[in-house]
């Protein structure tokens, strides 16, 4: 099947399927940011899904072919209609959240497992690396991501996930054939060997947009008492925008809940969000299974890496692995 049939092949599944039920849901404004940004919340009960996003951004609840749903957080001048899901013009920048999937085949082009590629973004829940994909531009700028949970909240099915797109200027597409020559679109042939290359820039402040919304973002639970970090675990070392060196000592305390079998996960990584090094903190004594705080150590090996910032994660022992129940203290150092 030549590229251009293909193309329009999709184009006519979603124009015709995309189904009308779109709603707008109630949100409420939070306080506003440093930079003077105003930001609403919002809160899906069915999906147990919470973020905050700004004012230029609106928020839809719809559903795809065979009602499955979707939840769109976009740009309110993006071109095209919602709702949004992968097949969507470069000019686009959003994200959709779709609980049971998507249905249809992944974007074309340059793309990589986060396992290979490295998790770019500061999540507050865990992925599955070799499930998740990311999208490439030709100059090896991700355009888009598609994230897998390692276990799905509880509310989704196991091919829901989360697919993310930042808007590209000066966007071009090219195919490359077999044969490693540049050819017309109008022959390329993808399912015969072609390949489609991406060119264009990322834009900046669509991303930070995106990624606000994204490093805001959670999953809630019912009848589960969320508190504030600051009231589960604290660092007796003040290493927050510290340098640190190899290997870090780690001493702090924590609620007895935020351990399991009275040890918890820890993790470093670089500015680029690329792991360098996991290990894990234990509870000093024996007396872990009480919710008052008890006192914690550890430490993490790690070499230097090229980025002079990073982050120190200190993630909740999760053993149902449900991101509803992750809570994660994000600490940046330096190098």
């Amino acid at each position: 099947m030549k590229y251009t049939y293909y193309i329009l092949l999709v184009l006519l599944i979603f124009s015709s399927c995309k189904e009308k039920s779109e709603k707008e849901p109630e949100t409420e404004k939070t306080e506003t940011t440093p930079d003077g940004e105003s930001l609403k919340n919002y809160s899906s009960p069915d999906f147990q899904l919470r973020f905050e996003y700004p004012d230029n951004y609106k928020v839809i609840e719809d559903s795809l072919p065979g009602k499955a749903p979707v939840i769109n957080v976009f740009r309110k001048n993006n071109p095209g209609e919602p709702p949004f899901v992968i097949h969507e013009d470069f000019g686009n920048a959003y994200i959709s959240f779709l609980p049971r999937g998507y249905g249809v085949d992944g974007p074309s082009g340059v793309q990589k497992s986060l396992e290979e590629f490295g998790n770019p973004l500061p999540l507050s829940f865990e992925i599955d690396k070799q499930k998740s994909r990311v999208y490439l531009l030709n100059n090896g700028e991700l355009w888009g991501l598609y994230l897998r949970f390692a276990t799905p909240p509880e509310t989704w099915s196991e091919y829901g996930g989360i697919f993310v797109r930042y808007k590209v200027r000066d966007f071009e597409a090219r195919c490359k054939s077999s044969a490693n020559k540049e050819i017309p679109m109008e022959e390329c042939d993808p399912l015969g060997g072609d390949e489609i290359l991406y060119f264009g820039k990322v834009e900046e402040k669509s991303k930070q947009e995106i990624d606000g919304i994204i490093k805001s973002l959670w999953f809630s639970r019912d009848n589960y008492d969320r508190k504030e970090i600051s009231d589960l675990i604290k660092i007796e070392l003040a290493v927050r925008g510290k340098t640190i060196e190899s290997p870090l000592e780690i001493k702090g305390e924590a609620r007895g809940n935020w351990f399991f079998e009275a040890t918890a996960p820890v993790e470093l990584l670089d500015g680029n969000f690329r792991s360098l090094g996991r290990s894990y903190i234990e509870v000093v004594g024996s007396n872990w299974m009480t919710e008052e705080f008890v006192a914690f150590k550890g430490s993490i090996d790690f070499k230097k890496p090229d980025t002079e910032n990073g982050y120190l994660l200190l993630k909740n022992g999760n053993a149902s692995g449900k991101p509803e129940l992750d809570r994660i203290l994000r600490i940046p150092v330096k190098f």
